[in-house]
């Protein structure tokens, strides 16, 4: 990556050609996951291109991620904190859906003022989105299917909500959304029909496979051989509309995986110290502090209205977590260290670093601890949300007419990719906190 007075551009279109750009988000993709992809047809076109790791800004797990993939921005500046918004003694929080949430510009804004068309298929953080043309959120509710498409339907665009009835039937249900083949059909029928400018668009298969079976197993093999025939169905789609020659295409991930050993309810611990309160049934009635699961860390809240006492007690028991080996808790990072070292705030004291492996859930009924040998363990096999420069690394590759063919560069951050997908289209993020991945663009190219 270069300074940002020695940014490289693009070479200039020929002959008044426009430039599109197209963002295919694999989510959980590593970077040890390339040699695997390279055999598959579709993910080689895109890897032979330019390609490298890209570290995840911290919470590395899914809507923080993908957010600074839009806007440029860590935590600290587009607060998105976490994917669920926090909600003491509420089971199933809500999470971030709505784009209104996010606190700073993205390159959707952007590309609106600047009268570009822009599309996004089940990317997070996109509903009610103001700025984006067609908009088919990810979202979904667990009541099941049919609460699901209300609440989608409600969220889209209007012209998005065109291509939600037209493609409803797609959506599976198990016990759990399955968007994959959903999303891929509404994203080459916007391409045929739309021709948008801007399209980005998010394919899961491979993070569920990760979650439920483990990092690297047969069926995570399969979730990335059902998402290359995906690629390949998009990639086919640009070509069918006549615009392939003219589209970069990226694709990017958001985190990397660490297999589970434990799942800590560190709010059972909580209500065990008095600083979360139960009524008759078992619920929440009160509480003093709560932590916030956000997968391998937990985000450290105090009561608005607690007391410096209160405080006192939530900090002692912190600190005695961390210096009993009984329990998964390696650090406790204060709100100032996080933002300075991460550019991670939120309305939160700080961040409990579990002990590798430990996922950090919300409950606080049943036992404080469940390792993956307890005949009740039923949990996640492996999980994301450490810190960033932990584990494996998230993947960013290019192809297209202004990209270097053959390049595999030191690695990124997401932030550096939104300043490139922005930097492809002739906007500027303002403020942003990453730069663009110079060596990614081919040559010739001009100095800034």
């Amino acid at each position: 990556m270069t300074d940002a007075a020695q940014l490289v551009r693009p070479a200039p279109a020929v002959d008044g050609e426009r430039r599109r750009l197209v963002v295919l988000s694999i989510d959980a993709m590593s970077d040890v996951d390339v040699p695997f992809a390279r055999t598959l047809p579709h993910f080689a076109r895109i890897l032979d291109g330019a390609w490298g790791s890209a570290q995840a800004i911290y919470p590395t797990v899914t809507y923080p991620n993908h957010t600074s993939q839009t806007t440029g921005r860590t935590a600290a500046g587009h607060g998105i904190y976490a994917n669920e918004k926090v909600s003491p003694g509420v089971r199933l929080p809500s999470w971030f859906w709505d784009a209104r949430d996010i606190a700073c510009p993205t390159i959707f804004d952007l590309a609106k003022e600047k009268g570009l068309t822009s599309a996004s298929v089940g990317w997070p953080v996109t509903g009610w989105s103001p700025s984006i043309d067609i908009a088919v959120p990810e979202i979904w509710d667990r009541a099941g299917l049919e609460q699901t498409l209300a609440i989608l339907r409600e969220a889209s665009s209007p012209r998005g909500l065109e291509y939600v009835d037209r493609h409803a039937h797609e959506i599976s249900w198990t016990k759990k959304h399955v968007f994959g083949r959903f999303n891929t059909s509404v994203a080459t029928d916007i391409i045929r029909t739309e021709t948008p400018d801007v399209l980005f668009v998010h394919l899961v298969d491979v993070d569920s496979a990760r979650h439920s079976t483990g990092r690297f197993t047969p069926e995570v093999k399969q979730a990335f051989e059902r998402v290359d025939g995906w690629i390949g169905e998009i990639l086919t789609a640009l070509e069918d509309a006549g615009i392939a020659e003219e589209t970069n295409v990226a694709i990017v991930s958001d985190h990397g995986h660490v297999e589970v050993g434990r799942c800590f309810r560190a709010n059972r611990v909580l209500v065990e110290n008095g600083l979360v309160r139960l009524d008759e049934a078992g619920e929440v009635s009160s509480w003093d502090a709560w932590v916030h699961g956000c997968g391998l860390t937990g985000q450290l809240h105090l009561h608005p209205e607690a007391d410096d006492a209160a405080r006192e007690k939530v900090l002692a028991v912190v600190q005695e977590w961390v210096e009993d080996p009984e329990v998964p808790v390696a650090a406790f990072h204060p709100l100032a260290d996080m933002r300075e070292d991460y550019g991670y705030s939120g309305p939160f004291l700080g961040v409990l670093e579990g002990t590798s492996g430990t996922n950090f859930q919300n409950l606080w009924e049943g036992r404080s601890l469940y390792g993956r040998f307890d005949e009740d363990y039923t949990f996640l096999i492996s999980q994301h949300g450490h810190l960033p420069e932990q584990d494996i690394q998230a993947v960013f590759a290019m192809t297209g007419p202004d990209i270097a063919q053959g390049v595999r560069f030191t690695g990124c951050t997401v932030s550096d990719e939104a300043v490139t997908f922005a930097h492809l289209l002739g906007l500027e993020l303002p403020d942003a906190d990453g730069a663009v991945v110079s060596e990614t663009l081919r040559v010739p190219a001009q100095l800034a």
